[in-house]
């Protein structure tokens, strides 16, 4: 497992793994659902450009472009065979909201060191981001009720994504000074006053704490 954005576990079949050439791995990568990991959501076989920026060609998947998209019945894909052609291949941009940035990074680095596979991927899994990526540590009170307690924040305005605990979350966004993040009431962590603030839909504020750089 190289990610979990909400409750979607996106990883890579490692053992399947196939170098193309010096600047190309092909490879399965699979989205499991955290709370009811069988039978998969589904899968794709793709091509990574290793090379810098990488970029991701979708060979063939159960997903309309190989991307994140959990509603989709699951239907095996064929697997991949033969040699792997790539002068009809399609390389698009990876991003972290779909899953195909930390999946890119794993592929080219753990096809180098197979040995390292687990430890690769369980640094992604935990640290994974993109270069432009910050983090707060903020006192927040995730449950009403519940004790407060000090909480990642990791948020990128290049790809307006927002990861809590290494957990990334589609309800994140980031807007100005703001990370915002959650549905129905919202956090909004203000990266300049380094203050959070849980707010309900109506604007009454919930909750707030200060943050720091500082882990």
């Amino acid at each position: 497992m190289v990610q979990r954005i909400d409750e979607m576990l996106v990883g890579v079949d490692a053992i399947a793994l196939d170098v193309v050439d010096r600047d190309h791995v092909a490879g399965t990568y699979f989205l499991v659902h955290a709370l009811r990991p069988s039978p998969l959501v589904g899968y794709a076989n793709y091509v990574v450009d290793c090379r810098t920026p990488q970029r991701i060609a979708i060979l063939n998947s159960v997903m309309p472009s190989g991307r994140l998209e959990p509603e989709q019945p699951f239907v095996q894909p064929p697997r991949r065979s033969g040699r792997t052609d790539l002068t009809n291949l399609v390389f698009e941009p990876v991003h972290t909201m779909d899953g195909t940035a930390m999946v890119a990074q794993f592929s080219c680095e753990a096809s180098g060191a197979p040995g390292r596979a687990a430890q690769i991927a369980a640094e992604l899994a935990a640290r994974g981001s993109p270069p432009d990526s910050r983090s707060l540590y903020c006192r927040m009170q995730p449950d009403a009720g519940q004790a407060e307690r000090r909480v990642e924040v990791r948020y990128s305005v290049a790809e307006n994504a927002v990861a809590v605990n290494g957990q990334w979350l589609s309800s994140g966004f980031v807007a100005g000074d703001e990370v915002v993040f959650g549905t129905g009431a919202q956090w909004r962590v203000d990266t300049r006053k380094r203050q959070a603030r849980l707010l309900r839909d109506n604007g009454r504020q919930l909750f707030k704490g200060e943050c720091d750089t500082r882990p």
